[in-house]
């Protein structure tokens, strides 16, 4: 068929408002936008020999063979394309289907080419060879016992010129009821999935093509187009073959071109296509379309309403109706695209600049580390874009260690309870029964840091434990305490304190990992480059972790085996308010009460002073030992979170300081090619993703009406 015919029929199907309204979507398709979001377009559906490929050439001028044996075995695709080239164009190529394996793609791909003019005998011929290259019979072959018959790739007819309009049809296999040995269910199955591909997509327009000699309760395809589109706002029913209705069929026929039956939204629309005798006969379109005016002037179908019947009333429908459909989808259109250019960005934000050399890469690397450290910066100092417990708020998670780490110390740190100072050691002594001749060769009261003998230690009474150091303890002295008594005691009281420290270092040291982990993976998206550096970083990641741990050694060891100091004041306080809380113990035992007045009895008074040598050792041992734990747990606490954590592992030397702008810079050529070097795969994927961000933008402006394309505002 003459090109000339071909935009005949195509431009029918336009008119001003139309043209004005789909000005935007023709350019959009223009650009190639149709190739990643879904523009609308229209889909022919329908049983097998029901007229879709002569509704089809009705509509759009394309001659396609109507011979049996040529059935449709994929879905064709035409595409018109408006081209700033004063020559017309028809361009053929097979899209494989999205599982095609690489072997099938690589020879579909093969298959492109192009058309000096699209006559009966060339599409026939190009028909024929498109299904031998998809592995499917073509004329003539065999079909039985075939293991493919029909196919999910794609063939696509692109006819582009200076007068085109952008449109798209899509003209898909039959639906068969009676599985053959030529035709089985699985074929069936596939066509049926290539139909409800198309159909559920809100932005196709169906056009549903049934026989008008079948049952309408049997036109599967209707309920396919209903389910995918349930207020049929999309589907426009069209019958054929009117002309071959057997005697009296016809008033059924016409009460469903009339609405009666099943009713549709937008209503039926009667075609009379060319029948294979007029097509053998070499019937034109022109002549086509005055056999059809005549035959719908005739009895008894000149009953039918003007406006549904001829191939001309259905483009002017399908025209109004693919009108309004755009203008209510355009502006999903716009967001999606606004979506996917974002998405687009984002990728290419991911891949980074360009690294093919050693300076791109050394630039890449400094940028990373930079980014890297202002997102450690922000994590350290509270300053937060994540919700929730994300692991990048470290700061956040560190306070909360803290304050655990200090409630698990004051909680548990302690091994044997202090006693109250209303309970004497002359109390103790009556309660338990010892005296200072009880046998105690067999006691080992030696420090030991084991968890069966802190166990038993936390059962045991303290002035029990103090009482038995204290006699096996005495040196020369003359009264007093062996100072080792109290450096003694204080190890055993602090015994917990290493594994609670322990415990706390950890649980730092991990929310810094995942802290590192979040942060890298927030500037660095791409992984492999992820992994390299973390093999990098790692080594020395864990070096100033373990200096943390060391640093805590030292300041353990200082805690519990060193000499027992203090200059803070509370200390003082805390012993003169226990000496002083024994004696008003003491005083209240002989009935003394705070704020009355008494005759005073000297040898009462005395005698709460009179204690024995071993009462006053074992009570000042105690007394000084707690006012002095609750100075050192105190400076403990800050000194493992200050030294430890806050100077060994998140200061300038801290895991955290590894990933640097300085650290990168000492990086060789060789170390930086392994590291952030591109391969081709990722040099393409920019290309790829720089030319797909090229035309989204344009598309944005073409959305915006900021656009000129091919002269045009």
């Amino acid at each position: 068929m003459p090109k000339r015919m071909i935009k005949k029929e195509v431009h029918e199907l336009d008119n001003a408002e139309r043209v004005k309204q789909l000005e935007k979507i023709d350019k959009l398709r223009e650009l190639g936008v149709g190739d990643e979001i879904n523009l609308p377009q229209l889909v022919v559906v329908g049983d097998q020999s029901s007229g879709k490929s002569s509704v089809l050439e009705g509509l759009t001028g394309l001659p396609f063979p109507v011979a049996s044996e040529l059935c449709t075995r994929f879905v064709t695709q035409i595409v018109f394309r408006r081209s700033s080239s004063t020559d017309e164009t028809i361009q053929v190529s097979i899209v494989p289907a999205a599982h095609a394996e690489d072997d099938h793609r690589e020879r579909l791909q093969q298959f492109a080419g192009s058309l000096p003019d699209l006559t009966t005998e060339s599409c026939e011929k190009l028909l024929n060879e498109a299904a031998k290259c998809m592995g499917l019979p073509g004329i003539g072959d065999d079909v039985e016992d075939l293991d493919k018959r029909f196919s999910d790739d794609l063939l696509k007819i692109e006819i582009s010129g200076p007068d085109q309009h952008h449109l798209s049809f899509a003209d898909c296999p039959g639906l068969f009821h009676n599985p053959t040995k030529y035709q089985t269910l699985e074929d069936a199955g596939i066509i049926r999935g290539l139909i409800e591909g198309y159909v559920r997509d809100r932005r196709t327009i169906i056009l549903a093509v049934m026989d008008s000699r079948n049952n309408l309760a049997n036109q599967e395809v209707f309920q396919m187009a209903k389910a995918a589109d349930k207020e049929g706002i999309r589907t426009v029913g069209i019958m054929t073959k009117l002309d071959a209705l057997q005697k009296g069929d016809e008033p059924a026929a016409i009460r469903i071109a009339k609405n009666q039956t099943t009713r549709l939204f937008h209503g039926w629309y009667c075609v009379r296509n060319r029948s294979t005798q007029e097509y053998n006969a070499g019937v034109t379109m022109e002549e086509r379309h005055r056999n059809e005016n005549n035959f719908f002037r005739s009895e008894p179908w000149d009953v039918l309403d003007k406006r549904r019947v001829g191939i001309g009333s259905l483009k002017a429908s399908i025209g109004r109706l693919l009108s309004d459909h755009v203008a209510k989808e355009f502006p999903e259109i716009m967001k999606e695209i606004d979506v996917r250019y974002s998405n687009l960005e984002e990728d290419m934000a991911q891949l980074g600049s360009p690294r093919e050399t050693a300076q791109q890469q050394l630039q890449f690397l400094i940028k990373l580390a930079g980014d890297y450290q202002q997102k450690t910066e922000d994590s350290l100092n509270g300053r937060y874009t994540k919700k929730g417990l994300h692991p990048s708020k470290l700061r956040m998670h560190l306070q909360n260690a803290n304050q655990e780490f200090n409630d698990d110390m004051h909680r548990n740190g302690l091994t044997m309870a202090w006693r109250s100072t209303d309970e004497s050691y002359h109390d103790f002594l009556t309660l338990t029964g010892l005296d200072n001749i009880e046998t105690l060769e067999n006691r080992d009261e030696t420090m030991s840091d084991s968890e069966s003998e802190r166990e038993a230690l936390s059962s045991r009474h303290l002035y029990e434990t103090v009482r038995a150091l204290y006699i096996t303890s005495r040196g020369k002295e003359l009264v007093g305490i062996n100072p080792a008594v109290l450096q003694t005691l204080f190890a055993q009281q602090s015994s917990r304190w290493d594994s609670i420290a322990k415990r706390y270092l950890t649980k730092v040291i991990t929310r810094i990992s995942a802290c590192h982990i979040a942060n890298m993976m927030e500037v660095c998206r791409d992984k492999d480059i992820r992994a390299k550096l973390g093999d990098q970083c790692t080594p020395w990641m864990e070096k100033y972790s373990n200096t943390a741990r060391e640093e805590l050694r030292r300041i353990l060891d200082d805690e519990r085996k060193g000499t027992l100091l203090t200059n803070n004041h509370y200390f003082a306080n805390n012993l003169a308010a226990a000496r002083a809380e024994r004696v008003v113990s003491a005083l209240k035992k002989l009935g003394y009460v705070d704020g009355k007045d008494y005759t005073m009895s000297f040898k009462a008074l005395t005698s709460v002073a009179n204690l024995s040598n071993e009462a006053a050792a074992v009570q000042d041992i105690h007394d000084t030992l707690k006012a002095y734990y609750k100075v050192a747990i105190k400076r403990f606490i800050d000194n493992v979170v200050k030294q430890v954590v806050e100077r060994n592992l998140l200061g300038p030397e801290g895991p955290l300081s590894v990933f640097s702008p300085h650290w990168v810079g000492q990086f060789d050529s060789r170390a930086l090619a392994s590291i952030v070097g591109e391969d081709s795969a990722t040099v393409h994927l920019r290309s790829e993703l720089s030319e797909q961000i090229s035309r989204l933008e344009e598309a944005r402006k073409i959305c915006s009406g900021q656009s000129v394309v091919n002269g045009q505002a």
